[in-house]
């Protein structure tokens, strides 16, 4: 007895996609119904301000190797919650703790010279960079915090050291929207939508392998294992 093996025809895979594109198109609609509904909240847009202070001294190889390792020394001092503190004092806002200062700022440090440079480098100008980065829902508001951690820390430093090495070098004067939340929830109802194209497609294809059917001369003779006695051909009026 022969076993019709199961055998992937890919032109009929592709044509029943295209005979079944309504259907594939409500499977479409109806999953991108579905993320409309996940995404009725979609959230608040975000705005992120950027401000840097900067170590720097110029002077006795002492004082500058002070004053460019300082930074990397006392890094962890950036984000820690006495200075958020500070932070949120000089913002001034009620509804703003230590807290939500300290959630919505991240902090960066750029390439800094080390102690092994050379004196000639430490006494004409060495520096390293810290930029407080806040993001927050009012753009506004996120200038503020930046400001307000650059001049903190550029406090809390002045108070470890003892000097004034640590200075603002830009303050927070513009925003960069970081979250669109219209375009977000779009791009999520898309993707869902995009998903139950998808599995429609599979359901579809997945039926046409499966489908036990004989359709051609080659199903029928078990891929030309059985001999073609007669072929009776199609009639059209």
């Amino acid at each position: 007895m022969y076993k019709n093996e199961l055998e992937i025809d890919v032109g009929r895979c592709l044509r029943a996609l295209v005979k079944k594109k309504k259907f594939i198109a409500l499977f479409a609609a109806l999953f991108f119904i579905v993320g409309i509904g996940l995404t009725l909240d979609i959230g608040q847009d975000m705005y992120t301000a950027n401000a840097t202070v900067y170590a720097q001294a110029d002077g006795t190889f002492t004082d500058a190797a002070n004053a460019v390792t300082a930074m990397n020394a006392y890094l962890d001092v950036a984000k820690s919650y006495r200075v958020c503190q500070r932070a949120a004092l000089i913002v001034g806002r009620s509804d703003i703790a230590a807290k939500d200062v300290q959630d919505s700022v991240a902090v960066y440090t750029s390439g800094t010279k080390s102690a092994s440079s050379t004196t000639t480098n430490f006494m004409n100008s060495s520096a390293t960079i810290i930029t407080f980065s806040a993001t927050t829902a009012d753009a506004a508001l996120s200038m503020e915090i930046a400001d307000a951690m650059a001049e903190s820390y550029a406090t809390e430093m002045e108070s470890i050291l003892s000097t004034d090495a640590v200075k603002t070098l830009d303050s927070a004067v513009s925003y960069e929207k970081t979250r669109d939340a219209q375009l977000e929830a779009w791009k999520n109802r898309l993707f869902v939508a995009l998903v139950g194209a998808v599995l429609a497609c599979l359901v579809v294809v997945a039926c046409e392998i499966f489908d036990r059917k004989v359709r051609t001369v080659r199903e029928a003779t078990i891929r030309e294992n059985i001999p073609v006695l007669g072929i009776i051909p199609d009639y059209k009026e």
